[in-house]
């Protein structure tokens, strides 16, 4: 018989630690967002609210009210950000719990991402001009800096 071997995980690296973030999820912030910034981010907000409807949904028909509550509040925060997410050639300013804004930014700044990645992809194959990479980086490079002005602390 083979003997057995035991697998570890040895890293230096110290376990994940969630920062101490309570009473923050409820505080509503705001941010700029620059036009061409606005239809990524309705659609992970859509895509958002699709989820949390979805989650309604299912809390209801399972008859777990106080989790359907909870994704009723989380649609109707949804909602008031769709709202605000009209089609516009200007920077709007979004309003909105900062967890719901924080989930939308790094919603759409994993999206931008992957499309960073296919053009990356799809312009080394020659299918696309180089400088379309370069405006994907800029996406993803906007998305990431308005996520990190949301997450830097308040004065």
């Amino acid at each position: 018989m083979a003997p057995k071997v035991e697998l570890r995980r040895i890293t230096t690296i110290p376990a994940f630690a969630c920062p101490d973030d309570r009473g923050m999820e409820m505080r509503r912030v705001s941010v700029e967002v620059p036009a061409g910034l606005v239809g990524p981010i309705r659609e992970t907000v859509l895509m958002l609210y699709e989820m949390s409807a979805e989650s309604l949904h299912l809390a209801l028909k399972h008859r777990a009210l106080e989790e359907a509550r909870l994704h009723q509040a989380r649609v109707d925060e949804l909602d008031d950000l769709v709202r605000q997410l009209r089609d516009t050639e200007l920077p709007l300013e979004l309003a909105a719990p900062r967890d719901l804004l924080h989930d939308a930014l790094y919603g759409a700044l994993i999206d931008a991402g992957e499309r960073l990645a296919e053009t990356s992809n799809r312009c080394w194959r020659g299918e696309l001009p180089a400088s379309r990479v370069q405006e994907a980086a800029e996406e993803v490079l906007a998305l990431d800096a308005l996520l990190r002005g949301l997450d830097a602390p308040s004065p």
